[in-house]
């Protein structure tokens, strides 16, 4: 019985641990494939700072950590729009997907790895 409890809290436990954010989570290609195949909003989720160090061309600059403008800037925006977000690597804007999946938002598609992956990638990346 022991063994049991602890094989279902375990794999329970892993399950948990090993989950993305729900939603759409693009590889750098398929996500440059899909802003092709549907307009959007890019949206930088990045500091100023980060931001200036080079973007992807045409996206927004909203800054994750100034949390009440953020919230309030996600508040007003349309939700039946497709939204691509991106940060440095992937953690912040995957948090972002999964606050604005829960704010109703219809369509959004996170940039997997981030502007790194991108780079790795050799993707395209303006510089200010």
């Amino acid at each position: 019985m022991k063994n049991l409890l602890f094989l279902l809290l375990f794999t329970g436990f892993a399950a948990g641990c090993s989950e993305k954010p729900a939603g759409n989570q693009l590889a750098p290609e398929a996500y440059a494939a899909q802003m092709q195949k549907e307009a959007g909003v890019l949206l930088d989720v990045r500091t100023v700072e980060e931001y200036s160090e080079g973007h992807l061309e045409g996206a927004a600059q909203l800054d994750y950590y100034e949390t009440e403008s953020f919230e309030s800037a996600l508040d007003t925006m349309d939700k039946s729009k497709t939204y691509y977000i991106y940060c440095r690597s992937g953690g912040r804007s995957g948090t972002v997907l999964t606050m604005m999946q829960q704010k109703g938002f219809k369509s959004v598609y996170n940039l997997d790895g981030g502007i790194l992956a991108w780079r790795k990638a050799d993707m395209p990346v303006v510089m200010p």
